[in-house]
């Protein structure tokens, strides 16, 4: 079977599913292709990931009945309630609207990474679309030798792609760093979109700076993740510290309450409007992490346990592998 992405793995999280998948599709023998190959094999289905502009080429690629499977994730929405210039805001715009229409109009099937995520389009897309599969993000599950044994190093670990992509992200570490202070110690990882933001940092955190995919589970053992995302769609950085049996703190926002169940660790009120980036309830997320150190073997095994009965690569892979062969079949 020949598989054709529409794009070469890019940076992100799209980019890092799509290196991921494709892997484990070779391991089942498919052929993965791109359609800026010069090769002339006729796809068996189109795999779009996330998005692409490329709509003339799936409508064409339709007509030759090749069907498109449409993996999403959420619609951009942050472009709206910060400044920026008017060619980003005029490319998030787009993208969206290419999205919708794929969604649509072209797609044969949608796979959203969550529930949150099918909510969010069935609310805000061109039409509800009746062919649909909710199939959440997979890793590849973390060695023992990578697992902390249920022993907290007294760690605090965020991280992030772009750390200060809200506009109280600082604030909110800062605030954090004060109320846990000779609690737990703090590390930051990841790069920031704006210069002048590593030096609004409080001396109480550590920045570390952006750090290679193959350290994240030697970075995350032994620790308590929090996460600062808002709205996410289904954050592979969740799923690898519940993997690695970090218990996970963050805000009740986008799928995060969905892919944390309770036990693995806690999921607090945002305390504002989160799609209006309020400030968050600082207290509740210090008061959650102390209730996690407390117990800390507790929440790791359990962290542990859900990333293995749920999250593993090949779980996910047999899941996209099952609707592939089926979309072919139809066709």
């Amino acid at each position: 079977m020949v598989v054709c992405f529409p794009h070469r793995p890019g940076s992100g999280g799209p980019g890092s599913f799509q290196r991921r998948f494709e892997k484990e599709l070779i391991k089942y023998g498919w052929q993965v292709i791109y359609k800026d190959d010069k090769s002339k094999l006729q796809p068996d289905l189109i795999f779009v990931v996330g998005g692409t502009r490329h709509i003339g080429w799936l409508i064409k690629m339709k007509l030759k009945r090749v069907p498109v499977l449409f993996r999403l994730d959420g619609i951009s929405w942050l472009h709206r309630k910060r400044k920026i210039g008017l060619k980003k805001f005029l490319k998030a715009e787009f993208g969206n609207l290419n999205n919708k229409i794929i969604h649509a109009f072209i797609a044969n099937t949608v796979v959203y990474q969550s529930d949150f995520v099918k909510k969010w389009w069935d609310r805000e897309g061109f039409r509800i679309s009746n062919n649909t599969s909710i199939i959440y993000n997979g890793v590849a599950l973390a060695q023992k030798s990578k697992i902390s044994n249920g022993e907290l190093n007294n760690r605090l670990v965020i991280l992030e792609g772009n750390i200060d992509y809200s506009p109280y992200s600082i604030r909110l570490i800062n605030d954090l760093s004060v109320k846990l202070k000779d609690i737990i110690n703090i590390e930051l990882y990841g790069n920031f979109e704006f210069n002048d933001s590593t030096k609004k940092l409080s001396n109480l955190v550590k920045y570390y700076g952006y750090i290679q995919l193959e350290k994240v589970y030697e970075v995350m053992s032994g620790s308590i993740y929090l996460s600062l995302d808002i709205n996410p769609a289904c954050p592979n950085t969740v799923i690898e510290a519940l993997s690695c049996g970090a218990p996970v703190v963050s805000f009740d926002t986008g799928s995060l309450k969905e892919l944390v169940p309770t036990g693995a660790g806690i999921i607090v009120p945002y305390g504002s409007d989160p799609w209006q980036l309020g400030y968050p309830d600082a207290d509740a997320l210090a008061e959650a992490i102390i209730q996690i150190k407390g117990n800390y073997r507790f929440y790791s095994e359990n962290a542990r346990k859900v990333a293995n009965d749920k999250y593993s690569i090949d779980c996910m892979t047999q899941q996209y592998y099952i609707l592939m062969e089926h979309l072919i079949k139809k066709a």
